[in-house]
C-alpha cells in the first residue's frame, strides 16, 4: 500500500515539474518576442510587429506586440495605471505613443 502511495506522489510531482517547465518555456518565448524588433510579411509587405509604447505621464516604456487585426483604442500603463487613448487624427495608441505605428498605418 505504501508503494502505491509513493508512486502516486511521485507521479503528481512529475506532472507539477513538467507543467512548471512548460509554463517557463512559454514565458521565455513571449519575452523573446516582445524584446526583439520582429518583422513579418502581411500581404507581401514587411511589417514590424513590435512597438515600444511610452507613457506620456511617467515616461515608462514597454515593448508590446502589435495587434494585426484591430486598432488598440486604449492602453493602461503598467507603472502608473494611466489609461492612454489615441490623439485626434491617430487610429490607435501605437500611432500616438509607440515608436512603430500599427500595421494598418505602416
Amino acid at each position: 500500500m505504501k508503494t502505491f502511495i509513493y508512486k502516486g506522489v511521485l507521479l503528481v510531482l512529475a506532472v507539477l515539474v513538467i507543467t512548471a517547465c512548460e509554463n517557463n518555456a512559454e514565458k521565455e518565448k513571449q519575452e523573446f518576442v516582445k524584446s526583439e524588433k520582429i518583422e513579418t510579411k502581411i500581404k507581401g509587405e514587411k511589417i514590424k510587429v513590435n512597438s515600444e509604447i511610452t507613457c506620456p505621464k511617467c515616461e515608462y516604456k514597454k515593448t508590446e506586440v502589435l495587434p494585426t487585426d484591430v486598432c488598440l483604442l486604449s492602453y493602461t500603463c503598467e507603472k502608473c495605471k494611466t489609461v492612454l487613448h489615441p490623439k485626434s487624427g491617430d487610429c490607435c495608441v501605437f500611432c500616438t505613443y509607440g515608436d512603430v505605428k500599427c500595421p494598418s498605418m505602416q
